[in-house]
């Protein structure tokens, strides 16, 4: 009888300190709103706004970042370049990593994003809370002159980022790319995404029609595409779909693998038209398109928020992709 009291003590012993680290666990909260519209795009456009209370806040497994040093010869002569690389919390060679490269706006640099205490916070939150798999994420600049503001998107999206920054990257940390050739890295695609904000969102449309072979996943964030004139506003809608439809059509074996998960904030964001007209466009354009969120069937969905036009609202609008992105 003692004996069987003592076990039922020692459950209950356990049971209680359960309860305790139950009750310490975090919880993510509710989100502050949901915002749904149905009448901008021609189709229903979801943006769930956090509570920056909890996801902005230091995580308890923050991740790390580190500077990545390589060279480019993109621009001519070589030169130097470097990015900063964000690595998960508990980041370990012996597992693969999904990667996204993040491009930055104007004016801005390498550290302007991840140089937020905000949006790093953020990232290791989402990570540590399950909100996606643990991922790398690099962060490099268009700039190859930054005192001069000197870009050439082209050859930074078709040379520096296929050419030396992937490479450089995926050959130092533990991604699924197995080598850093045209072989590995399509091979690996599923596990690869671009991003950018405002002037790096034409950078990462620019990638779209140069790594569609390399990437899944593309997650422009208030911008349309710019023509030749770089950031022209001329640029008709016309004109950037005839881009993407021939983006699409250079790479044939991959016409249904891939997702673009696009963002735009609020009126009061200088991109609202320009990337709703976009949005509308591609949404209409069934023969290359097919807008919503299941992964398996749809290549195309639309956060769209009531937000100002700052690279700092890019962390919401992971926050949302990754209801796709890596799924």
């Amino acid at each position: 009888m003692k004996k069987m009291i003592a076990i039922l003590s020692g459950l209950m012993v356990l049971a209680a300190a359960g309860t305790v680290l139950a009750a310490e666990e975090r919880v993510a909260p509710d989100d502050l709103k949901v915002i749904v519209t149905d009448d901008v795009v021609g189709a229903e456009t979801t943006f769930r706004k956090y509570d920056p209370r909890f996801w902005d806040e230091p995580s308890a497994q923050p991740g790390t970042v580190e500077r990545l040093d390589y060279t480019t010869t993109a621009y001519g002569e070589e030169q130097a370049a470097w990015a900063n690389v964000y690595l998960p919390y508990g980041y370990d060679e012996a597992n693969s990593y999904n990667i996204i490269y993040f491009i930055h706006g104007t004016n801005e640099t390498q550290d302007s994003f991840i140089g937020e205490p905000a949006a790093k916070n953020a990232l290791d939150n989402m990570i540590e809370m399950g909100v996606t798999e643990p991922f790398i994420m690099v962060f490099p600049t268009y700039y190859y002159d930054y005192e001069n503001r000197a870009i050439d998107m082209e050859a930074f999206s078709a040379q520096e980022v296929r050419n030396d920054l992937m490479p450089a990257v995926e050959s130092r940390y533990s991604t699924y790319a197995e080598t850093t050739d045209d072989e590995g890295f399509a091979a690996s695609r599923d596990h690869r995404a671009f991003a950018g904000y405002s002037r790096g969102s034409y950078a990462c449309w620019h990638q779209f029609f140069h790594s569609l072979d390399r990437a899944r996943y593309f997650m422009p964030f208030s911008a349309g595409i710019s023509g030749p004139g770089e950031m022209t506003l001329e640029f008709s809608v016309e004109d950037e779909i005839a881009m993407l439809e021939s983006a699409i059509d250079a790479f044939p074996d991959y016409k249904d693998e891939f997702f673009i998960y696009a963002a735009c904030g609020g009126k009061r964001d200088m991109m609202y038209d320009i990337m709703n007209e976009l949005i509308a466009a591609m949404v209409a354009d069934t023969d290359y398109f097919s807008y919503g969120r299941d992964g398996e069937v749809n290549n195309l969905f639309y956060s769209l928020s009531n937000e100002i036009h700052q690279t700092l609202m890019s962390r919401f609008y992971f926050y949302n992709a990754f209801e796709v992105v890596f799924k």
